[in-house]
């Protein structure tokens, strides 16, 4: 199915641990909200744990804590990682549109939009459209997404395993890409073929994913 587009190619890119540094900012956060210091163990490997099983802290205190940091809009404060805005531009620049894709809640908190859509234009990422979690049960964004776009997703990337699963199983069925996972600590349990340690890594590998979508329409 195509939609206001018209044929260009989409590239998904997560926001949290992807685009920003979602993991340091919560984990400053997490200092001041528990008394205690975690963001001492920023860039420390974690075999695969979930955050607040890596924290060290009960799982009920953890889902206070990050209501309680989204309440606040810390989100509009967390970090990009470099070169973010050139990969944007850089993929509007190649003929795509740039879809973000992300798993925040945007049917359960009000500010969820604002703070996203604020981060965004201070770390002048540019893009096409924002994907929110679907909040549906079984579904997820990228469930959403090939379902607003179809075969128009060319490049999908994120930072999560389940996540890069999710990707890949909407993916499969409608001969999409196989999906780009950007290299973190807590994800080097995984492994996946398609890893990108940087920004400039992953717009390596999108600018082959827009080559081969474009090829594939021109047989």
């Amino acid at each position: 199915m195509k939609t206001n587009g018209e044929g260009k190619p989409v590239v998904a890119l997560d926001i949290d641990g992807t685009l920003g540094d979602y993991h340091a900012n919560f984990l400053k956060f997490a200092d001041l909200y528990f008394g205690r210091v975690f963001s001492n163990r920023i860039g420390e490997s974690n075999p695969g744990l979930r955050l607040w099983e890596w924290m060290g802290i009960p799982h009920r205190d953890y889902r206070d804590a990050k209501l309680a940091y989204r309440q606040g809009g810390w989100k509009r404060w967390m970090p990009a990682y470099p070169g973010v805005s050139e990969l944007t531009a850089g993929i509007q620049a190649a003929g795509a549109e740039v879809w973000i894709c992300t798993t925040r809640p945007y049917l359960r908190l009000d500010n969820v939009d604002p703070d996203t859509r604020e981060w965004l234009q201070r770390n002048e990422i540019r893009y096409d459209a924002v994907l929110f979690d679907p909040v549906k049960d079984g579904e997820t964004k990228y469930d959403e997404l090939f379902r607003q776009v179809g075969d128009r997703v060319a490049s999908i990337v994120d930072d999560l395993p389940e996540m890069i699963h999710a990707a890949e199983r909407a993916a499969i069925p409608r001969g999409g890409p196989i999906p780009i996972i950007r290299d973190q600590p807590y994800n080097r349990h995984y492994g996946w073929s398609r890893r990108a340690l940087n920004t400039e890594q992953i717009w390596t590998s999108v600018r082959t994913d827009l080559k081969s979508w474009k090829a594939d329409r021109e047989q």
